[in-house]
């Protein structure tokens, strides 16, 4: 049965039902609708419910895309901390090297470095990459600049500071991948919130991310209160 018939419908049983009994019971005043007011309100239901829908299937929409740009955060901040990761194994000197091709330098010993990087314009280039230069300078400064550089070119090829392994952040994982948090994200980045094993207990790190220069960078990194 159309609407509009059970709205005329029911406008006819409020008529009856008004009567008393004995069917003395003067009847009330009732407004006509005509066919088209009552096409007009039946249009403009519709139209609400259609609103409606159309609100709900955007907000489906905007939650589809907050939890796909969510992932992509997640990604790069994943790919970025692994960058870090190395970069800091690489100031601690934890990097491949030939100990059997190994050169003194002013005192220093400097071996070979077996790794994806030729020279120190590929190591910095990866630093670049991956890091803004305030935290370079603030934490990898000494990777090759300074007065006693971790590593230099010697002929042509990148040597390394013959020195103890050491440093890297392990992070703390599940399923074996980092567990990662974004916070604060804006047009120009985000924060990433994770954490890794320091030195026997887990710590928290903040890590800021920017878009610059065409790539994702961190910017800063605060952990123990202290932010480089």
């Amino acid at each position: 049965m159309k609407k509009e018939n059970i709205i005329l419908l029911s406008s006819i049983c409020m008529i009856f039902s008004a009567c008393s009994n004995n069917g003395n019971t003067q009847l009330p005043e009732i407004s006509v609708i005509t066919k088209e007011e009552m096409t007009d309100i039946i249009s403009e239901e519709f139209s609400v419910s259609e609103t409606e829908a159309v609100m709900n299937d955007t907000s489906a929409a905007d939650t589809e895309i907050s939890a796909d740009m969510t992932e992509e955060l997640v990604s790069e901040a994943s790919r970025l901390m692994g960058a870090l990761d190395y970069i800091d194994c690489i100031g601690g000197g934890n990097i491949p090297k030939d100990e059997n091709d190994i050169i003194d330098v002013d005192g220093r010993q400097y071996a070979r470095v077996c790794a994806q990087f030729e020279n120190t314009a590929d190591l910095e280039q990866y630093m670049t990459e991956n890091l803004c230069n305030s935290l370079i300078q603030s934490i990898y400064s000494h990777i090759t600049g300074g007065e006693e550089p971790y590593y230099i070119d010697i002929d042509g090829a990148l040597y390394g500071y013959v020195t103890a392994k050491g440093c890297g952040y392990p992070w703390i994982t599940e399923d074996g991948k980092p567990v990662i948090s974004i916070t604060d994200v804006s047009d120009e980045g985000f924060t990433a919130v994770t954490k890794f094993d320091n030195y026997g207990g887990e710590c928290e790190m903040r890590l800021d991310i920017v878009f610059t220069d065409g790539l994702w960078k961190i910017a800063s990194i605060s952990y123990d209160g202290i932010t480089f």
